[in-house]
């Protein structure tokens, strides 16, 4: 989303520095992102901001642990619900590993064994079904297909704040 629109979905009035659609963000946009959140943190209240609880860090790691199955990752939003909770392979939220291309082929040939019986007993249902499958697992294999062959880009693991102990 361009950061103007951003803006101006947070309520920011004067947007007229971040109009411009630039390729990489120069110095100007990000300080001035920055200083909209901070004065919009201002106008917030300061337990909106506290260091989280351990029981709360822990829960916020085991979400993301529990989003690891078979072909990859669900990549759905903490703390959303998930109509796909095994992020099948329709599920636009499912993250493949680049790993798992070939199991994804024997995916294929599965279901297009499937199709084949479904055409022989005349399923017109089933048929429409593993049709949309194969066209969301297609889709995936080629999405995974491009993001293998692109660098990767190492952000480094943030480091937990610990709460700071009261006196």
């Amino acid at each position: 989303m361009p950061i103007h629109i951003g803006a101006a979905l947070l309520g920011h009035l004067s947007i007229q520095t971040t109009r411009g659609y630039v390729a990489v963000f120069d110095e100007d946009v990000i300080r001035h992102y920055q200083a909209h959140l901070h004065q919009r943190r201002q106008v917030r209240p300061s337990e909106e901001y506290r260091d989280a609880t351990e029981q709360e860090w822990t829960e916020f790691e085991e979400h993301f642990d529990r989003r690891k199955v078979e072909l990859g990752s669900c990549g759905r939003p903490y703390g959303t619900p998930c109509q796909h909770e095994h992020a099948c392979i329709r599920c636009p939220m499912l993250h493949v590993n680049p790993k798992m291309l070939a199991r994804l082929s024997e995916l294929e040939a599965d279901l297009l064994q499937r199709r084949t019986q479904a055409e022989a007993e005349g399923w017109i249902g089933e048929i429409e079904g593993i049709d949309l499958t194969l066209t969301f697992l297609r889709a995936k294999r080629d999405e995974t297909q491009r993001r293998a062959q692109r660098p990767a880009v190492h952000l480094g693991i943030p480091a937990r704040r610990r709460p700071q102990e009261s006196e």
